[in-house]
């Protein structure tokens, strides 16, 4: 039986009318959907709450966040004490709050109930506590239903009863420690880490004076002289940081004093690196930490006084400074990227190593440990990482082990929340076996294939869940890379070999990735995924789409309604671009800005920098025989308004003006409709446009590895075509009016690569891309319609075909579309193949899809959002 994933919201016609309460088709008007720190209270008014434990979580007290750039190197320069920040909370069934309230006061503008609410209607409110006096804000009501299935975590009473008071503790249990040993004996986990610890310990340590200082002789800005510190610097740590964790790991699978008294000798000069100059950044801080932490634990009854001491004074040190950082915070934030990547991580397994044995780990592992309720492990609900394929595999140790130690430690099964089950969907959707990327968030050019440590958290999660879909993406690769789980195995962000050692659960076996449906939609993080063929990359188109409403912040970018193309796993049109660093001119301007993407221009203008740079995806429907997406990105063009983005503008010397593509342009509607043709390669794309006054849209096409071929021959459309090895993308492009066409192969900004050397200094240069643009004249409504025919070179091409009513035939499928400027935007697509019976009408701003006599009507839903 095939798995059916959609989601749908059908409503009765009357009279032509929809109800008020439930409106065809919504406009947004909120300057932002997300925030950088949260802005409203959770749970929301009239919320249900159905799948996880009741968590209260609020904005911070006002003052408590400042805004900084937040860039490598560059440490905070306004220090807030939050030493005495305290808030209320209460909630209760009556209210009133006069009978059954629970009352307490936080630290943080969180807290967990030790217990899960019964089910029913509950009203909970929040304050801010100054000068012992509590300022409460507005009542919400909420509902708790019953379900049996529900994530309901032990409280942090009930973990901490659990932690023994022996070590090692965290990375293994002393207890079990020689039954690990032997039943490790026969792994290439085991072979991967005595192999690497053997040649590590011929290897010299490197000195932190080794930083190459050098390279900052021709940078300019601080920025950039920070940021090409902190690089180096890391070079230098990071490898001393990998060489001593497979040290003190092959100690732990053989007990070999020679690995001891090595990893001893080192880490004793490790932890007094935090004191040089050299030094820059926090991830540094938390590698003194984590090693702080592993050869404590590890090593713990091989020490001597002095050098525990030592090893406690260094992770009080840096954990305190980690916590001060997060607290009031983290918990708040929409994405702190290298805290939720891997810092808060760290600080997990040092404040449980150290509980009972530092005074401030009674507060980290409070903290740590609620703050993962609250927030973790996804940042949403539906599964995906708003911040990209590239930065998702940073984050799979902490996905994997944080919940694989609380689950070993308590009992309880932490890989049965919900969220899980929708990564698996992500992580195959959006990067299917042996296919690049789906091209979405910083550095996603550069993933050409899944990497040992997406392949690997497609294991763990399939072992900890059972979920046979991610069983089958890890089989699948594994049959044609058998090496595959070995890649990055040991590596800081990703590594899960460790974890392997550990997991003795088998893959299980069930459905295949042949029984998945042809696309996915993932709605709060705005992202959609088709493919023809999940199965045989080899042989399948595929469609990546982005409308996402966290916008173009963080590790995002802002491509609102961008699609990529591909065959073979190969990009055909594709995101343009070089992410050589953060704020670089070039990755800002020719790499984040939407000028990179397959999207629309209004007047020559791009998307906003920020939050407030959001698209929304508001229906989408998905079957065996068709697939339909819809992105709204009507609010994401403008100024760049975003305070954290002008700060960090201000330090980098950006210019975020119409010269460089932001301004305002009166923009009222972009709706992009994107229709799935079947499993056929094909791909019909509607886009309705609306400006307040006459503007200029500008029609975007990039490709990265071949040049574009621009026909302009046939009257009634642009051809345009990309290739790669194996395939091509046809793309015939129709529009109201007549377009004026230019290609270009070079960036509107030059990539130069200032900060990305290897060891010996050297600079890869970075290749131009190919970048089509197809622009009307001036006109305040607009439609263009695309045909994509993505196919095998050695394949026929679909070529569209003008019928004599108006329609567009291509293939088994016949389309009718409204081109003009007059009349309300509409399309009607069905399949013309007999025995087919499939159409999706859009009109009157209803989407309307038929099979096989059954009828279902798709009207705008807003995704549930928090933050």
């Amino acid at each position: 039986m095939k798995l059916t994933l959609y989601t749908l919201t059908i409503c009765l016609l009357a009279s032509g009318l929809y109800a008020q309460q439930s409106p065809v088709n919504i406009r947004l008007k909120d300057v932002t959907l997300m925030h950088e720190m949260r802005a409203t209270p959770s749970p929301s008014d009239k919320a249900v709450v159905a799948d996880r434990i009741v968590s209260f979580q609020w904005p911070l007290q006002e003052g408590l966040y400042v805004v900084e750039s937040g860039l490598d190197g560059l440490d905070t320069k306004h220090k807030v004490d939050k030493s005495k920040v305290r808030y209320s909370l209460r909630y209760s069934q009556d209210p009133t709050f006069k009978t059954g309230v629970v009352q307490v006061e936080t630290r943080w503008p969180f807290y967990n109930p030790e217990k899960d609410l019964t089910p029913g209607v509950w009203y909970w409110q929040y304050g801010n506590v100054k000068d012992g006096k509590t300022k409460w804000a507005t009542v919400q009501q909420f509902t708790v239903e019953t379900n049996p299935d529900k994530f309901c975590p032990p409280s942090l009473k009930e973990v901490l009863a659990k932690v023994p008071h022996e070590h090692p503790r965290v990375w293994l249990d002393k207890k079990e420690w020689e039954h690990f040993i032997h039943r490790s004996i026969s792994t290439p986990e085991r072979k991967i880490y005595i192999s690497a610890a053997n040649k590590a310990m011929k290897t010299p340590m490197k000195s932190i004076n080794d930083v190459n200082t050098k390279l900052l002789a021709n940078l300019n800005s601080e920025m950039e002289r920070n940021a090409m510190l902190t690089r180096e610097s890391r070079r230098i740590v990071d490898r001393e940081e990998s060489n001593l964790d497979v040290i003190i790991r092959a100690y732990m699978l053989t007990k070999e004093r020679r690995y001891a008294d090595e990893a001893i000798k080192r880490i004793k000069e490790i932890i007094t690196w935090g004191e040089s100059d050299n030094v820059k950044g926090d991830f540094n801080d938390a590698t003194f930490v984590s090693l702080g932490t592993l050869a404590y634990d590890a090593l713990y009854d091989l020490l001597d006084e002095d050098t525990r001491k030592d090893l406690l004074a260094c992770i009080r040190k840096y954990g305190n400074k980690m916590y001060d950082h997060y607290n009031n915070y983290l918990e708040n934030h929409i994405a702190e990227n290298h805290v939720w990547q891997m810092t808060l991580r760290i600080l997990t397994m040092a404040a449980f190593t150290v509980y009972g044995e530092l005074p401030e780990a009674d507060t980290w592992v409070d903290y740590c440990y609620n703050v993962w309720l609250a927030r973790f492990p996804g940042l949403n609900k539906d599964g995906a990482w708003h911040n990209g394929d590239s930065y998702f595999t940073v984050n799979t140790r902490t996905l994997i082990e944080v919940p694989y130690f609380y689950s070993r430690l308590t009992g309880f099964d932490f890989f049965s929340d919900p969220w899980y089950q929708g990564s698996v969907l992500y992580t195959i959707y959006q990067q299917p076996p042996f296919s690049k990327s789906g091209g979405n968030g910083s550095s996603h050019e550069k993933v050409l294939t899944p990497r040992g440590v997406r392949v690997g958290y497609a294991d763990a999660v399939a072992r900890m869940t059972g979920n046979t879909y991610a069983a089958d993406y890890v089989r699948t690769i594994r049959a044609r890379q058998p090496n595959i789980l070995n890649e990055g195995s040991t590596s800081k962000a990703g590594g899960l070999a460790w974890f392997r050692l550990q997991c003795d659960k088998p893959l299980p076996v069930g459905a295949g990735l042949a029984d998945l449906p042809m696309g996915h939609v993932f709605p709060q993080s705005g992202l959609a995924s088709f493919s023809t063929r999940l199965s045989q990359t080899e042989n399948s188109a595929m469609i990546s789409f982005r409308s996402s409403p966290y916008g173009g912040t963080s590790h995002a970018l802002t491509n609102q309604n961008a699609f990529n193309t591909f065959w073979g796993g190969q990009s055909l049109f594709y995101s343009s671009g070089h992410g050589t660093s953060f704020i670089d001119k070039h990755s800002v301007y020719c790499y984040r800005a939407t000028r990179a993407h397959n999207t629309i221009l209004v007047n020559g203008m791009g998307q906003r920098i920020g939050t407030e740079g959001y698209g929304w995806i508001p229906r989408h429907y998905i079957s065996e025989n068709i697939g339909y997406v819809v992105g709204d990105a009507s609010n994401a063009y403008g100024k760049v308004i975003s305070p954290l983005w002008i700060e960090r503008g201000k330090v980098a010397g950006l210019e975020y003006t119409p010269e460089n593509g932001w301004d305002e342009v009166g923009l009222k509607t972009y709706r992009r409709h994107i229709v799935e043709l079947g499993k056929t390669g094909l791909t019909f794309i509607y886009d309705e446009l609306e400006a307040e006054q006459p503007v200029t849209w500008s029609y975007l096409l990039h490709t990265v590895t071949n040049p574009m071929n621009v026909d302009k021959s046939n009257p009634d459309w642009v051809h345009v075509q990309a290739t790669n090895k194996e395939g091509i993308s046809d793309a015939y492009l129709f529009s109201t009016g007549v377009l004026k066409t230019d290609t270009t192969s070079q960036f509107f900004t030059p990539a130069v690569n200032w900060l990305i050397a290897d060891e010996k200094g050297n600079f890869k240069t970075y290749a131009n891309h190919w970048h089509f643009t197809a622009t009307s004249d001036k006109q305040k409504v607009y439609r263009f319609a695309t045909i994509i025919d993505t196919h095998a070179k050695l394949s026929p091409t679909a070529q569209p075909r003008m019928l004599k009513d108006g329609c567009i035939e291509i293939g088994d499928w016949n389309i009718k579309v409204n081109l003009s400027s007059k009349g309300a935007p509409s399309f009607f697509v069905r399949n013309t193949k007999k025995g087919e019976n499939v159409s999706i009408d859009y009109k009157d701003k209803a989407t309307i899809v038929k099979e096989n006599g059954t009828e279902k009507v798709l009207v705008d839903t807003v995704p549930e959002l928090e933050i």
